[in-house]
């Protein structure tokens, strides 16, 4: 088991320039907004093999130890109300696993495309940094893949397209070691916003 050394920060923020550089750097392709047409990384995302014994949820941080992915803070600090609240499965075949964030549709619908975009950028890195892809969805009780389900957004990286590293003597609650994936620059990761929403006029009032 090959272990790095601690990192400074578990994400790379993204100012304004950024998200605009970044924007430019990721073309979105105009999609309908169906299951069956999103890009083929999110349809994988979406369709990997979970372990839905243990969910870490929002609302239930461990009072013992590491909650892994833990994003409570990036959803303070940018979640702007959108996010109302989140859930990650482990991934049953790899580290790692999918974060889902339930968004409020009218929130999201006052956001200007570029807010969409560093919204997603900021806590797919969260994700990112423990090795969950981010999918964006609609706080419906709909379960994931149903075609009435509105996916709003997705960050996605190939993960398995580098070693596996691990954080030294750091475990999380449950004792189970910590993997630690390198920054995106490193990894082959894309941030997808769906082209389908509109933008709700007016935006003034947005923190």
């Amino acid at each position: 088991m090959r272990t790095l050394p601690l990192p400074n920060s578990c994400g790379q923020w993204l100012s304004a320039v950024g998200a605009i550089a970044l924007l430019m750097g990721h073309p979105v392709r105009t999609t309908a907004n169906t299951n069956g047409d999103l890009p083929p990384a999110v349809a994988e995302a979406i369709a990997m093999p979970v372990n839905e014994q243990q969910v870490v949820v929002s609302e239930q941080p461990s009072a013992v130890g590491l909650t892994v992915p833990s994003l409570w803070w990036v959803v303070q600090q940018f979640g702007d109300n959108v996010i109302q609240r989140w859930q990650a499965f482990p991934a049953i075949a790899a580290p790692g696993g999918r974060v889902e964030a339930f968004v409020s549709p009218s929130a999201w619908g006052r956001l200007p495309y570029l807010r969409r975009f560093a919204l997603i950028n900021q806590l797919g890195n969260a994700s990112r940094s423990f090795g969950y892809q981010l999918i964006l969805r609609d706080r419906a009780a709909r379960p994931l893949g149903d075609r009435r389900q509105v996916i709003y957004g997705a960050y996605t990286c190939q993960f398995d397209a580098l070693p596996l590293e691990y954080l030294p003597e750091v475990t999380d609650a449950a004792g189970n070691p910590v993997p630690f994936f390198p920054p995106s620059s490193e990894l082959n990761c894309q941030v997808w916003v769906n082209p389908n929403i509109p933008v709700m006029f007016p935006t003034q009032g947005l923190r």
